[in-house]
C-alpha cells in the first residue's frame, strides 16, 4: 500500500541521515578511534535493512527487483573480493610519519631486563625455564590478550589510504572462514618476525650501547609492523642493562638459595611513534605483566574516586569550574603563543651549532651515542627538591637543572676544542671567543592522560609538548641550587599554562590540513632550536614481574626529532630515578661523559641539602 511505502522511505532517509551524522561526528571527535566503512558493513546494513522492511509490513511490502539484482550483485563481490579492515591513525601518529627524516626515525626503543625467580612471585607466579624464550613470550602475549586489549600491536600502515592503518594478517596462518572472521586468531609473533631471539651481550654495556644505537637511527618498515623485540639470555649483569648495584644485590639473594641460577634476560623493544607514544606503548607492555590486574584495579579506583569528587560539586561550582577553565585556556594560549613566537625570534640558531660555527647539522656527521644509569632513590630526590627548590619543586625539575649543567659543560668544551682547531690552523690567533649561551631552549613533551592509559583504552598518541627556557652557562658564583630555583619557575610557569595542549591541537591540525612539505618546516621550527628534549617517565613503584621473572630494569630512549641533537629521559620504576641519554655525536662526543656531568650537579645539590 501506498502508505506502508511511504513510512518505509522515511524511515530510510532518517537512517541514512543518522549514519552519515555519526560519521561526520566521528572523524572531528574521535579521529583515532573512527574506522572505515568497508563494503562487507554496507551491504550487511542493507540487507538487514531490506528484512527489516519484509517483517515489519508482514509481507505487505514488496522489494523492488533491481534492489534484489543489486542485493545478490554486491553479495557476489564480497565472496570474490577480501575485505580489509582499515583504522584511521591519530593525528600525532600521521605527523610522525610526515615528519620523520633518515637520519632521524620516530622510533621510541625499550630495554627490559629479567632475572629468573628464586622462588615464586607475589602473584604465586613460577617460570618453568630458567630465562624467557621466544614461545613463552608468545605464550604470554596471548594468556594476557594483549591482541584483545591493544589491536593495534598488530596493525601495520596502509599501502593504500594514507593516513590509515590497517590488520596485519599472518601468511602462513589457516585461512580457514572461522579464521578470517577474527583476526586475533591469526596471531604468530615468531612467524611475522615481532618476536626474535639473538647472541647475548658479551662485552658489558658496549654491546649493548651498539645494538640501541643502530635500532635509534634505522627507520622501520611501518607496511610490515609496527614494533618487534628482540631477545638475548646469558649471565647475570654481562650486558650492563642492571647496574651493578643491583647485580650484588641479587647475587647475594641467589646465595641464600644456591639453586637459582645467575642469570638474566633482556628484551629490546622498537617501535614506531605511528604506534603510539613512548609513554601509552610502557602503560600498554604493562599488561603483560604478572600483577597487571592488580595495576587495573588501581587505576579504576582512583578514577573513580576523581569522579565521586566531582560529583560532590553543586552545579553552580561546577559552572564556575567551567568558566575558570575557559578563561585560564583562552588567556594561557594567547600567553603560549606569545612565549613560542618570542623564543623563535630570540634563538635564531641552535647553541651547540653556534658554538660550532655551522648554520645546519647537515654538515655534521651522523651517528648517535646513548648511555644510562640509575641515579638515586626516588624519595632521597624528592627531599632534595622540596628542600633546595621549595614547596611544588619535582624531580623532573631536578634533573632538568642537572642536565642544563651538563650541556653548559658541553658547550663549554665544545667552544675551547674549535677555539684550538682554529688557532693551530693558521698562524694568526684568534683572540675573539664564540658566544657564551647564559640560556637555553628545552623542550618537554608532556603526557596528557598523566602516563597512564584509562581501563578500555587502547595505545594511541596522546602527548604534547612546550618550549622553555632555562639557565644554561652560568657566572662561577653561582651554585647548583641557584640553577634549580631557575630552573622550577621558568618549569612551573610553562607546565600550568595551556601549552601542552595547544601544541597537541596544533599537531592534529597540521597533519590534516597543512601540505606535507610545510608541516615539516613548521615542526622542525616548532622547537625554537632547543638544546635538548627531556621527558619524564614514571614507571611502577613496586618491582612488577613477567612469568614470574622480576624485572630488574627499564631503560627508554627518546626519538630525536630533527634540529634537537640530545633526548634525555628520567624514569623512575622500584622507587629508584634512572636516566638515559640518546645523543648526537656531533654535539655529544661521549655520552658517558656527559651522563656523570648530570651525576656531578646532582651530587652538588645533595651536599647543599645536607649542609
Amino acid at each position: 500500500p501506498p502508505s506502508i511505502k511511504l513510512h518505509h522511505l522515511i524511515q530510510g532517509i532518517s537512517i541514512m541521515i543518522s549514519v552519515a551524522t555519526r560519521k561526520l561526528l566521528a572523524s572531528i571527535v574521535l579521529p583515532s578511534s573512527s574506522l572505515l566503512l568497508s563494503s562487507k558493513k554496507l551491504v550487511h546494513q542493507k540487507v538487514s535493512f531490506c528484512e527489516n522492511l519484509k517483517d515489519r509490513s508482514d509481507g505487505a511490502a514488496i522489494i523492488d527487483e533491481n534492489d534484489q539484482s543489486k542485493e545478490s550483485e554486491s553479495k557476489t563481490l564480497l565472496e570474490r573480493k577480501e575485505v580489509i579492515l582499515q583504522k584511521r591513525m591519530t593525528p600525532i601518529g600521521r605527523f610522525s610519519l610526515k615528519t620523520e627524516t633518515k637520519t632521524n626515525p620516530s622510533v621510541p626503543t625499550l630495554f627490559i631486563a629479567l632475572s629468573p625467580p628464586p622462588t615464586q612471585n607475589s602473584a604465586g607466579v613460577v617460570a618453568k625455564n630458567d630465562l624467557m624464550t621466544v614461545s613463552e613470550f608468545e605464550s604470554v602475549w596471548h594468556k594476557r590478550k594483549i591482541p584483545t586489549l591493544h589491536p593495534r600491536f598488530h596493525y601495520k600502515v596502509s599501502s593504500t589510504a594514507d593516513g590509515y592503518f590497517e590488520e596485519k594478517k599472518d601468511s602462513h596462518a589457516d585461512k580457514s572462514e572461522e579464521k578470517k572472521n577474527d583476526i586475533l586468531e591469526e596471531v604468530n609473533l615468531s612467524r611475522d618476525g615481532y618476536v626474535t631471539e639473538t647472541l647475548h651481550m658479551n662485552i658489558y654495556r658496549k654491546d649493548l650501547k651498539k645494538r640501541v644505537e643502530d635500532l635509534v637511527t634505522t627507520a622501520m618498515d611501518v607496511r610490515d609492523k609496527l614494533w618487534f623485540v628482540q631477545i638475548s639470555s646469558g649471565e647475570l649483569g654481562s650486558s650492563g642493562a642492571i647496574s651493578k648495584h643491583k647485580v650484588e644485590v641479587i647475587k647475594k639473594k641467589r646465595y641464600e638459595n644456591p639453586a637459582a641460577p645467575l642469570k638474566e634476560t633482556v628484551m629490546l623493544f622498537k617501535f614506531h611513534h605511528s604506534l603510539g607514544d613512548a609513554v601509552s606503548l610502557t602503560a600498554a607492555l604493562g599488561d603483560l605483566l604478572d600483577e597487571a590486574q592488580d595495576i587495573r584495579k588501581m587505576i579504576e579506583q582512583e578514577i573513580k574516586r576523581r569522579k565521586k569528587k566531582g560529583k560532590k560539586m553543586k552545579w553552580w561550582e561546577k559552572m564556575f569550574r567551567i568558566i575558570q577553565k575557559l578563561i585560564w585556556f583562552l588567556f594561557g594560549s594567547m600567553q603560549a603563543l606569545m612565549k613560542q613566537i618570542y623564543l623563535l625570534l630570540t634563538t635564531p640558531r641552535n647553541p651547540f651549532l653556534e658554538v660550532l660555527g655551522k648554520k645546519s647539522c647537515d654538515e655534521l656527521s651522523c651517528g648517535r651515542n646513548i648511555s644510562w644509569c640509575d641515579v638515586a632513590n626516588v624519595d632521597d630526590v624528592k627531599r632534595i627538591a622540596k628542600k633546595l627548590g621549595g614547596k611544588g619543586t619535582t624531580v623532573n625539575d631536578v634533573f632538568v637543572s642537572c642536565v642544563s649543567a651538563a650541556i653548559a659543560r658541553q658547550l663549554a668544551e665544545l667552544r675551547e676544542q674549535n677555539e684550538s682547531l682554529k688557532n693551530s690552523e693558521t698562524s694568526i690567533k684568534h683572540n675573539k671567543k664564540s658566544k657564551v649561551h647564559k640560556k637555553m631552549n628545552v623542550v618537554i613533551p608532556a603526557h596528557l592522560a598523566g602516563g597512564i592509559l584509562p581501563p578500555g583504552k587502547g595505545i594511541g598518541n596522546f602527548i604534547g609538548a612546550f618550549v622553555t627556557q632555562v639557565p644554561c652557562e652560568m657566572s662561577s658564583n653561582s651554585s647548583a641550587s641557584d640553577r634549580l630555583m631557575e630552573v622550577h619557575h621558568s618549569l612551573d610557569k610553562s607546565k600550568k599554562s595551556p601549552a601542552p595542549i595547544i601544541s597537541f591541537l596544533m599537531a592534529k591540525f597540521v597533519s590534516q590540513w597543512v601540505p606535507e612539505k610545510l608541516a615539516v618546516k613548521m615542526f622542525h621550527q616548532s622547537s625554537a632550536n632547543a638544546a635538548v628534549a627531556i621527558t619524564n617517565s614514571r614507571g611502577f613503584e613496586k618491582k612488577v614481574h613477567i612469568n614470574g621473572r622480576p624485572v630488574e630494569s627499564m631503560g627508554g630512549f627518546l626519538p630525536l626529532p630533527p634540529n634537537i641533537p640530545v633526548g634525555v629521559v628520567v624514569a623512575s620504576y622500584a622507587n629508584v630515578v634512572s636516566l638515559t641519554i640518546n645523543a648526537e655525536k656531533w654535539a655529544v662526543p661521549d655520552a658517558d661523559k656527559f651522563l656523570s656531568w648530570i651525576l656531578d650537579e646532582y651530587k652538588l645539590l645533595v651536599i647543599e641539602a645536607t649542609e
